[in-house]
C-alpha cells in the first residue's frame, strides 16, 4: 500500500521524486551552516601562506553565508533537476528558447552571481590581512587599491561568464565584432585611462598617502580616499573635493605632511612718519623675538627692511616653525605677532594702512 502511495504521480512526478527532491532541499536548510564552516576551514588552507591562524576568525565571517548561499543554489538545482515537467506541457528543449532556457538561464545567474561573491570575498580578506599583519611589508593603501582593482576585474569575468554560460553568447565573436565602435569606445575613455594610469603611479611612486595633509595648485587639504579615477581631498574649510589623478600626477605636488618645517612670511606696513633709526631697532627686536620662540622656531630667519610703498615703508619677515603641525604653526604665529604689535608700539611707530595725505602749501 505504501509503495503503491508513492508511486501516484502529480504534475508528472511520483510522489517518491516529490518526496526525495523536498528532502534534498530541507536537508540543505538544516545542514547548509554546517557545510559552510566545513567549506570555510577548507578553503582556508589555501591562504595558510599569507594568513596566520589568528585570522580565521576574519575569514569565517566572511565566507560563512556566501558558502551558504552557495550550498542553497546547488542543492535547488539538484532537488529541480531530480524532477521532470510533464510530458503534455510540450515543452521545448533546453537548446531552444522557452520555460527550459529561460530556467537554466537563470539558474545559470544565479550560481555565478555566487561564485563571485565567494571572490569578492578573497579581495576583502587579503585587504584585511595586509592591514592587520606586523610583518606586511605592503602599504594600506597599496592594499586597498589592489582589492578594488580585483573587484573590478572580478566584475567584468563575471559578465562574460554569465554573457557566455547563461545566454550562449559568443565572447570571441563579440569582441571581434565591436571593430570600429570598440576604437570609438576606447577614444571616449581616453581620460579615464589616463586618470588610471595616474592612480598606478600614485601608489608605485608613494608622493602622498591617505591621510596626508598635501597641496595640488590651488587646493591645499587632507587625502581621505585615492581611488581609481580620483582622489578626494578634504579641504581645510572641510568641503570635499573630487581631484582627478591625472591632474594630480601633472600639478606641482606639495606633500606638507612629509615636510619636517613650516614657513611663515608676511610684510609689516609702518607710516612714512617712522624714524629709520626706530625701523632698525624693530627689525632688530623682531629677529629676538623670533629667536625667543625656539626650539619651535628655526635660527633661519629674514627680518629687513624691503621698500618703498605708496603709502608704508615695508618690512619682511620671514621664519620657520620646526614643525609640519598646522595647529603649532598658528600659535607660534600668534606669540610672535603680538610680540611684533608691542615692538612698534614701543617703538613709537605705527602700522600703515591704504590712505593718501595731502600737503597743502599756505601762502599769506
Amino acid at each position: 500500500m505504501e509503495l503503491d502511495f508513492f508511486k501516484m504521480e502529480f504534475l508528472g512526478n511520483s510522489l517518491q521524486k516529490w518526496s526525495i527532491s523536498i528532502g534534498i532541499i530541507l536537508g540543505t536548510l538544516l545542514l547548509n551552516r554546517f557545510l559552510a564552516k566545513g567549506a570555510s576551514r577548507a578553503s582556508y588552507k589555501f591562504f595558510k601562506n599569507v594568513a596566520t591562524p589568528q585570522f580565521y576568525e576574519e575569514f569565517s565571517r566572511l565566507f560563512n553565508q556566501p558558502f551558504v548561499n552557495l550550498i542553497n543554489v546547488i542543492a535547488v538545482y539538484v532537488a529541480c533537476d531530480y524532477l521532470t515537467f510533464p510530458e503534455q506541457w510540450n515543452l521545448a528543449p533546453i537548446g531552444d528558447f522557452g520555460l527550459r532556457w529561460m530556467l537554466h538561464a537563470l539558474f545559470m545567474v544565479v550560481l555565478i552571481y555566487t561564485i563571485t561573491v565567494l571572490f569578492l570575498r578573497v579581495a576583502d580578506f587579503m585587504e584585511y590581512v595586509y592591514h592587520n599583519r606586523e610583518d606586511g611589508h605592503m602599504s594600506k593603501d597599496l592594499a586597498s587599491f589592489l582589492k578594488e582593482l580585483t573587484k573590478v576585474l572580478v566584475y567584468i569575468i563575471s559578465f562574460f561568464a554569465i554573457l557566455a554560460k547563461a545566454f550562449e553568447v559568443n565572447i570571441t565573436a563579440l569582441v571581434t565584432s565591436l571593430g570600429i565602435g570598440g576604437l570609438a569606445i576606447a577614444l571616449a575613455a581616453q581620460d579615464t585611462l589616463a586618470n588610471l594610469i595616474g592612480s598606478f603611479i600614485i601608489y608605485l611612486d608613494k608622493p602622498f598617502q591617505v591621510g596626508e595633509l598635501i597641496e595640488v595648485g590651488e587646493i591645499k587639504g587632507t587625502v581621505e580616499k585615492i581611488g581609481f579615477r580620483t582622489t578626494r581631498i578634504r579641504t581645510l574649510d572641510k568641503s570635499l573635493l573630487i581631484v582627478p589623478n591625472k591632474k594630480i600626477i601633472d600639478s606641482n605636488l606639495n606633500n606638507i605632511a612629509q615636510s619636517t618645517q613650516r614657513r611663515v612670511r608676511f610684510v609689516i606696513g609702518l607710516t612714512y612718519q617712522s624714524e629709520p633709526e626706530n625701523i632698525l631697532k624693530i627689525v632688530e627686536e623682531i629677529k629676538l623675538a623670533i629667536q625667543e620662540e625656539a626650539p619651535n622656531t628655526a635660527e633661519e630667519m629674514t627680518v629687513r627692511f624691503l621698500d618703498f610703498d605708496s603709502s608704508s615703508l615695508n618690512l619682511l619677515v620671514v621664519y620657520f616653525v620646526n614643525s609640519n603641525d598646522y595647529n603649532l604653526m598658528v600659535e607660534v604665529k600668534e606669540k610672535i605677532n603680538i610680540k611684533i604689535m608691542e615692538i612698534v608700539e614701543k617703538q613709537g611707530c605705527e602700522f600703515a594702512y591704504p590712505s593718501q595725505t595731502i600737503f597743502l602749501n599756505q601762502q599769506n
